[in-house]
């Protein structure tokens, strides 16, 4: 089996400039790239190489980030695991990859599949070897739950990545700073443009405690100064300024890219006070396309609910699919398919095979015409005359009530549009019917407020039965905010 390595880990530079700083210790990219090549002779004894995944259940930390380096060196991808996922799924979803180990230190074996820690990589091997699953150039693969509930691992290539971090670290400067800050989970792609962005461009990485981050930095404000741009999910920034406020305290961030979630005017204006001079940018993009695919700079003053999603960089070809406008029309709206370079090869899914004994999955490449693979993103956006891009809410969110389709896409935004409210989502179900769960500020909202609110748009049928009010934040470890009806 050949070890070329991903032609990235040739960009990455070896200098005795700071790569990561973890509470304190400082690791140089001279020494994070001799960990790795130590890490990655392990690996390539238990069949690393192109064309083979690494699974990695870890925080972010100066270890991981050493690990996935190492893979990369190998020329394998690697597969992040969010650490919440139950031992049985993880292991499904090694045995998805071709892999019967899993790098982290949770330790012990589940279905066959064991957990290395650091020391335990340098063992003998035995036969926990990989078996190839994916195309060669492959750099990672993102799992998430398909509408079975069975994993599906997005498989990303190189040079969807490249094309990925080449528009936005130029966009987000980058170089201009001395890095980004991780705190993300590594199972959730929005985490790439922290991890290997700053990397790749000679820059540096603060790891922070994925749990205790937004105390610190409410509290140390300064942890950020000086960085290049930070990245988060909408949730985590009103989790952020929510605390700074608090404090009366501000922070310092020269560029915010949001995403993840759907972003809304109400909550830019409230970030503009605890994070004052911060260059805003609203990042769209589903796994399939690669982290980020549209983009739009939010300007100063921005007043409207809806923000835009803005337009396609460089490499990524955007379309609705839909009826056609009607003459005259200021807008095209329908579902979002996304082509180009940064659409991935396709889905790692359990195979329909009993040849696959071993539980290896099997790649489902994505539709492609005239040399350009093509994704339909199941999300409803509109697009105005100047080629602007909004985004709209997930194709079949509906529901029908008393014989009726109700939008539940509508009915969040519009809450969300309500002075104070810092989250809603809108559920239906045969036994409670409509109803919603909303994040408020302070607790001076009621109920009746929301439901008057809601009226001035909406018919009596539309209405939510019930909705419960929270003034507590809770965010998922994706960084998505997480609703409650119980």
């Amino acid at each position: 089996m050949t070890t070329r390595a991903h032609s990235l880990v040739g960009e990455l530079t070896s200098s005795t400039a700071t790569a990561v700083i973890e509470q304190g210790t400082v690791t140089t990219h001279a020494q994070l790239l001799s960990h790795a090549r130590e890490v990655a002779t392990h690996l390539r004894r238990r069949g690393a190489g192109p064309g083979t995944i690494v699974p990695i259940q870890a925080a972010p930390s100066t270890t991981a980030l050493i690990q996935i380096v190492a893979i990369l060196m190998t020329g394998a991808a690697f597969a992040p695991i969010d650490l919440r996922i139950p031992p049985r799924t993880a292991a499904r979803i090694a045995r998805l990859c071709g892999a019967a180990f899993i790098l982290g230190a949770a330790g012990g074996t589940t279905d066959g599949v064991v957990w290395l820690s650091p020391g335990d990589v340098a063992n003998d091997p035995g036969a926990n070897r990989l078996i190839p699953t994916v195309p060669q150039d492959t750099v990672y693969v993102i799992f998430t739950s398909g509408t079975s509930g069975d994993p599906k691992g997005v498989v990303v290539p190189e040079p969807a990545v490249r094309a990925y971090l080449g528009w936005s670290m130029r966009e987000y400067n980058c170089t201009r700073g001395w890095g980004a800050p991780l705190f993300t989970s590594l199972g959730f792609d929005l985490t790439i443009t922290s991890l290997l962005g700053p990397l790749l461009n000679g820059r540096r990485v603060q790891v922070l405690d994925p749990l205790r981050w937004p105390l610190q930095v409410a509290t140390d404000p300064g942890i950020l100064q000086g960085s290049s741009f930070v990245k988060m999910t909408p949730s985590q920034v009103n989790m952020l300024c929510e605390l700074l406020e608090a404090r009366g305290a501000r922070c310092s961030i020269p560029i915010l890219v949001v995403g993840g979630e759907a972003l809304y005017g109400q909550s830019v204006a409230r970030w503009r006070h605890s994070l004052p001079d911060t260059l805003v940018v609203n990042e769209y993009g589903p796994s399939e396309a690669t982290v980020g695919c549209c983009r739009y700079v939010v300007p100063a003053g921005f007043t409207a609910h809806e923000i835009p999603i803005g337009t396609a960089p460089p490499g990524v070809e955007l379309s609705i699919e839909g009826q056609p406008p009607q003459a005259g029309a200021e807008f095209e709206e329908g579902e979002l398919v996304i082509a180009g370079v940064q659409v991935a090869t396709g889905y790692l899914t359990a195979s329909n095979s009993d040849d696959a004994a071993d539980g290896r999955g099997q790649l489902r490449p994505f539709p492609s015409s005239a040399g350009k693979r093509s994704y339909r993103s199941g999300d409803r956006v509109r697009r105005d005359q100047d080629g602007t891009y909004t985004y709209v809410g997930r194709l079949g969110r509906e529901a029908k009530v008393a014989g009726f389709r109700i939008n539940l896409a509508a009915l969040e935004s519009c809450l969300n549009a309500f002075p104070g409210v810092v989250s809603a989502t809108v559920q239906a179900d045969e036994v409670h019917g409509l109803r919603s769960a909303v994040v408020t500020r302070d607790g001076g909202t009621t109920q009746g407020d929301l439901l008057a609110h809601l009226r001035q748009t909406f018919p009596s049928y539309a209405l939510p039965s019930s909705i419960r009010i929270n003034t507590q934040i809770n965010i998922t470890e994706r960084g998505k905010s997480s609703a409650s009806w119980e």
